[in-house]
């Protein structure tokens, strides 16, 4: 009788242990079926048209997540462009054209004032120089955090990653004439300024941006395209006492 009621006792133990093991085996299953964070679902967006790799990297854009993916983005590093900038007021207008070499991180920059003066600058990141044709001196100055195309009073994508987040009214993938874009809209602030951006998927550089007050469009920035990369071989990041900071 004894030994009945001690293998009783021994077959219940070995239940219990049984149970307790298929227990934690099915909550190890069940806590990796249900820790991990679901992403949600690439939408599809007719507005743009992408293919081949840029369908397989892009991801949604909201007002939320723009400056993020903006700042994401590959961007070249080494490469030529030229902007033209529009100002407009009541009576009339200026043009400011700009041409911007980059490479391993140094900016040479022409622009061409509406005076008709043409500015030169050259940047390490860290000092500017800068001096007008025809001169043979230059001034230097702390970069800080203004960047070559900034100091032209020329927008950058740098721009949209500023903003306030509340600032940002409206975000999405859009075409600018025949480059797939990322679109950024603000608010309109408190000087009764609204500001529109468009920045290439490509390039991850800022394609077209325009400032506007009311229905009058006061700033219109537009980058002439292609862009050559990687930046000119013969082109001399040098100083115009002929000091050369920098060869490609």
């Amino acid at each position: 009788m004894e030994q009945n009621k001690r293998t009783r006792v021994a077959v219940l133990i070995a239940l219990i242990v049984v149970l307790a093991v298929l227990g934690s085996f099915a909550y190890s299953i069940y806590s990796a079926q249900t820790s991990g964070v679901t992403l949600p679902a690439i939408q599809p967006d007719s507005s743009t048209d992408l293919t081949g790799d840029q369908h397989a990297q892009r991801i949604e854009v909201s007002t939320d997540t723009v400056q993020a993916v903006i700042a994401s983005l590959d961007r070249i590093d080494s490469y030529h462009r030229q902007l033209t900038a529009q100002t407009f007021w009541d009576d009339g207008s200026s043009v400011t054209s700009a041409q911007t070499w980059v490479d391993d991180g140094y900016t040479y920059s022409r622009v061409v004032l509406p005076s008709g003066a043409i500015r030169y600058s050259l940047s390490d990141g860290a000092t500017q120089h800068y001096w007008y044709s025809g001169s043979v001196t230059y001034m230097t100055a702390p970069e800080s955090t203004l960047n070559a195309d900034l100091s032209q009073r020329i927008p950058t994508y740098e721009d949209v990653l500023d903003l306030p987040a509340e600032r940002i009214h409206d975000a999405g993938y859009g075409a600018y004439g025949e480059h797939p874009c990322i679109y950024v809209e603000t608010t309109v602030d408190t000087l009764g300024y609204l500001e529109r951006y468009w920045v290439s998927v490509d390039t991850g550089l800022l394609v077209a941006a325009e400032t506007v007050k009311g229905e009058q469009v006061v700033l219109s920035v537009n980058a002439t395209y292609p862009v050559t990369t990687p930046c000119p071989s013969n082109i001399r990041f040098a100083l115009p006492d002929g000091t050369v900071l920098h060869s490609v």
